[in-house]
């Protein structure tokens, strides 16, 4: 524990009395040389606004009033925005566009309440002082001038453009995407800023998605090391390597991807054993190339995972490994990590071993070929007898595997997942509804199974260990979500309420309109997955232990794992110390939850950004939907085909009311109530592919075409 951590300790500890400076000094036994230390250090916390120091000098902890409105800032585009309290049981508190005092998206300040909360109205506030900055940089498009420019941002939730004197042009051309770094907040005018980096040209090939990546802070270069370190990787397993390794080359494996993917990083391979199922679940052994404090490792680890952009794939390790030596390639010598599980009848895992092994997969499958032979029953999309047995028995313990996790309440989510297809220079070409075979279930039930079996294996030996988990609802989503079933004609009962809960709401509306908006809903409802030290439920899953161990050339955790699953094959676990291998993870686990959250993030804003685009060759037309969310300003639907957008009252010839209550919308002008779930028409009037916003009309003349 560091010495700022000791004082916090100390000033928030109950039992405290407020010290002085030569108190806490004496407290702490500090001396001269380290007393400057001190006095630094309990600033810093003032100007954290993390403590206070009294009009008579004593070191003070924050009330929790004082706590309570000390957070960050969350921007809307029209520049009115809302106030996150440190403190996560603190309501949001609503800030005018007037009352932002300059602050600007994920700013961390302070405020103080002018308006309590009302009865459908947040809390309102004002900001009073501005902690911290949230980022120096910032994206945008630059609108050059003679002798000065700006730099307009495309996350226009910043609030307002950035000045740039001439001297700060860095050879930026009129209207080109750039980086710009703010070097000052001046009282009054325009935050000032210098250009740091030129994306490209607006008219330069995919320049939009580039810009996103940089936006969202994502490393999409590797350093010169990284580089130089990837020129003497090999593409051959050679016979040193083999030494110590249980060899499965002769064990029929397959693997099962995309059409498109180029990094096989799981293998698969099954024998029937009586009424038992052998499954053997083979992950490429990254660590065996991946030495931990490599430039190749620092550069993965601040990666923390690849990130899927369509038709960009930003890797988190160079090509050289992920679609070479580390890639599963058919009918090729591969190092992995085996895990044999023997399963039953019933679905238990009753037996396991882990192997460090060399494979040769037998055949590069894809799924839609599986699907069509599962599925459809199409003999003819394969002509080797083995490969037709070998699915056959994959299916018959997918469907083993997942009575059994029905059974114990695992929640299945079926909600639309977007199949956008983008030509190479960006162009989106076709936007459909993707759908998942039973080639996809098998494989994801065989991965459950595998991160299921490592994750107990390390909780039951009470070892130090990256889990994943996904804790239970909060209480107030929970309550919203029953709220919006009922307006839908369903229920789900009860307070302390399990996963089964749930899925047995999903396993109701299958099959119906509303199937695809109540999964949304639900899955809103839901806390976000995260990465921890600390063994708890996955409530989704429905299992006491999770960890993610299947993936570990595009996820860091992965090789995490992989590591410590290698020292418990060759015993050598005991040598570890556990101590700092436990605080280790806990700042692992943080980063890498980050690392996530910020490429989901910027996934999702590339998806948007491409739903727009295929969507300006359609304004004017007019397409069939169902109503998602209402909100007091409009109406979201969503299409068929996936793609979301808003009607937005203020813009119809009709009168709305909004019913909070209810969680409607009344045309009060034509009498029609709509409610989520509703099906639709509507006619695509906008659309901003610059805010990522489309535009919907409600075609009210024909009513809701089916009501729930």
């Amino acid at each position: 524990m560091n010495l700022k951590d000791i004082i916090l300790n100390i000033v928030y500890d109950e039992n405290y009395l407020p010290m002085t400076f030569k108190e806490l000094d004496k407290y702490l036994k500090v001396d001269k040389y380290t007393r400057k230390a001190v006095r630094d250090i309990i600033k810093d916390l003032e100007k954290e606004n993390k403590i206070r120091v009294s009009n008579k000098k004593r070191i003070m902890p924050l009330t929790d009033d004082e706590i309570n409105l000390i957070g960050k800032i969350s921007m809307a585009q029209a520049g009115y925005g809302f106030f996150i309290s440190d403190n996560r049981d603190f309501e949001d508190v609503f800030i005018k566009r007037d009352n932002m005092n300059k602050a600007h998206n994920n700013d961390r300040v302070k405020i103080e309440l002018i308006k309590r909360k009302e009865k459908g109205r947040k809390a309102e506030g004002r900001v009073i002082e501005i902690i911290e900055r949230a980022k120096d940089e910032i994206v945008g498009s630059f609108q050059k001038n003679k002798g000065f420019g700006f730099v307009i941002p495309d996350d226009r939730s910043y609030g307002e453009d950035i000045f740039i004197a001439e001297k700060f042009f860095n050879k930026a051309k009129n209207k080109d995407k750039v980086v710009v770094e703010i070097i000052n907040y001046p009282k009054d005018g325009k935050p000032e800023g210098r250009i740091k980096e030129i994306i490209g040209g607006k008219n330069d090939k995919n320049i939009e998605i580039l810009s996103l990546i940089r936006a969202h802070g994502l490393p999409y270069q590797f350093s010169k090391e990284t580089k130089k370190e990837s020129l003497y990787v090999k593409d051959t397993v050679n016979e040193i390597e083999l030494e110590g390794r249980k060899d499965l080359r002769d064990l029929f494996t397959v693997t099962i991807d995309g059409r498109d993917s180029k990094d096989f990083d799981d293998a698969i391979s099954i024998e029937k054993n009586g009424e038992n199922y052998d499954l053997y679940v083979h992950i490429a052994d990254v660590a065996h190339y991946v030495k931990k404090g490599t430039a190749i490792d620092n550069d993965a680890y601040e990666r923390g995972n690849s990130t899927y952009l369509f038709n960009i794939v930003i890797p988190m390790l160079p090509e050289v490994l992920s679609n070479g030596i580390c890639s599963l390639n058919p009918n090729e010598d591969r190092l992995a990590i085996s895990l044999k599980m023997t399963i039953n009848d019933k679905g238990k895992v009753i037996d396991n071993e882990f192997y460090e092994s060399v494979i040769n997969s037998d055949h590069r499958l894809v799924y839609d070929d599986v699907n069509a032979f599962l599925d459809k029953n199409d003999e003819n999309v394969y002509e080797d007898e083995l490969i037709k047995e070998k699915l056959r028995i994959f299916d018959e313990l997918r469907e083993i595997l997942n009575t059994m996790r029905e059974k114990r309440g695992s929640i299945d989510f079926n909600f639309s997942e977007s199949q956008i297809d983008v030509a190479e220079d960006g162009r989106v070409l076709n936007i459909s509804n993707f759908e998942r075979g039973s080639g996809n279930k098998m494989i994801e039930e065989f991965m459950l199974a595998a991160n299921e079996t490592v994750a107990s294996l390390f909780a039951y030996m009470d070892f130090p260990f990256i889990y994943r988990i996904h804790e239970k609802p909060k209480e107030e989503k929970i309550e919203s979500f029953k709220k919006a079933l009922n307006t839908m004609g369903y229920n789900i009962r009860g307070n302390d309420l399990h996963p089964k809960d749930f899925q047995q709401i999903l396993e109701e509306v299958e099959g119906k309109d509303v199937e695809s908006v109540i999964n949304i809903l639900m899955l809103r409802t839901m806390q976000k997955a995260k990465y921890s030290e600390h063994r708890d439920m996955h409530f989704g899953l429905s299992t006491s232990f999770y960890t993610h161990f299947t993936s570990p050339i595009r996820r860091y955790p992965d090789l995490i794992v992989h590591r410590l699953v290698k020292k418990f094959i060759h015993n050598k676990l005991t040598s570890l110390n556990q101590t700092s291998l436990e605080k280790t993870i806990t700042n692992n686990a943080d980063h890498l939850s980050m690392t996530e959250r910020r490429s989901e993030d910027c996934e999702r804003d590339v998806e948007d950004l491409l739903k727009c685009k295929y969507m300006t060759r359609f304004i004017g037309d007019e397409f069939y939907g169902n109503i998602s969310a209402i909100t007091e300003f409009g109406i979201f639907i969503e299409l068929d085909n996936t793609v979301e957008g808003l009607f937005m009252y203020k813009f119809s010839n009709d009168r709305y009311e909004y019913l909070e209550d209810k969680m409607k919308a009344f045309n009060t002008d034509k009498k029609i109530f709509y409610s989520i779930g509703d099906r639709v028409k509507i006619r695509v009037m906008d659309v901003d592919t610059y805010q990522r916003n489309i535009d919907f009309d409600l075609e009210v003349n024909d009513e809701i075409i089916s009501q729930q």
